[in-house]
């Protein structure tokens, strides 16, 4: 190796913080490829669950990288699927606290408006935002997404029994631009969502959470719950992507 090559190998190492976890229990391939898809993030790692259900559909590259490293292509997909999670967890984190505190913002905006951001001291209600003005009274589930075509909304068994017993509950979906800021807000149907959660087999077991794929064609423009002067200065839904799936989580 010469003096470059190993400069060079010395900086990937530290910009991947690998050094600081010299000594860990975590096998070194493991730390290895984990490193490169939750800190070198390829764009197609966002979407592996996906884009990659199998290890036959790992792409070849880092299917030799694992091969280097000494993992088969199970051993590398059983590391995608834990780093993915991880990945999708801090996404999901990140971006969903900046659609809730974009859309409270602008519901603010209206002076005669009431808005309570209840996601911030209380997770116990079923929804992020309750908001009234005037005759107009909702309470929001936000959900939010930087993404331009897919729309994947994950819903908890206690949001949705909130949704049928609370008939102010909305499922309110913000895009968000790269830097956070919103542009654009759409509702998903009460029926829909109710048509679209898995059914419990039997008494023995029963779903806790699930991962909707909400079609563009399903969701609506705006919120109308909000009233016609607020849901109308939201910026609309556009992007109609047809597909829809719903999973167990």
């Amino acid at each position: 190796m010469s003096p470059t090559q190993y400069a060079t190998a010395l900086s990937w190492l530290r910009d991947l913080e690998l050094l600081g976890k010299l000594g860990s229990p975590i096998p070194l391939a493991n730390l290895v490829l984990g490193a490169i898809f939750e800190k070198a993030a390829p764009p197609w790692v966002q979407d592996a669950d996906e884009l990659v259900q199998s290890p036959e559909e790992l792409p070849t590259d880092i299917v030799s990288a694992g091969e280097v490293l000494g993992l088969d292509a199970n051993g590398v997909y059983e590391q995608l699927v834990t780093s993915w999670g991880k990945v999708n967890a801090a996404i999901r984190e990140r971006v969903g606290f900046a659609g809730e505190a974009e859309l409270v913002s602008m519901l603010k905006e209206s002076a005669d408006s009431r808005v309570d951001h209840v996601s911030t001291w209380s997770d116990g209600f079923g929804y992020d935002i309750a908001f009234a003005q005037g005759a107009a009274s909702a309470h929001l589930e936000v959900k939010s997404t930087t993404r331009t075509g897919r729309f994947t909304a994950y819903l908890s068994r206690h949001e949705y029994r909130v949704m049928l017993r609370d008939h102010r509950w909305v499922l309110v979906i913000v895009r968000l631009s790269a830097d956070l800021r919103i542009v654009a807000v759409g509702s998903v149907p009460r029926d829909w969502i109710a048509a679209a959660v898995p059914r419990d087999a039997g008494s023995f077991g029963s779903w806790a959470s699930c991962k909707l794929e909400v079609p563009g064609e399903v969701i609506e423009d705006r919120v109308t719950q909000l009233g016609v002067d607020v849901a109308s200065r939201l910026p609309p839904w556009r992007t109609v992507q047809p597909r829809a799936t719903a999973r167990r989580a």
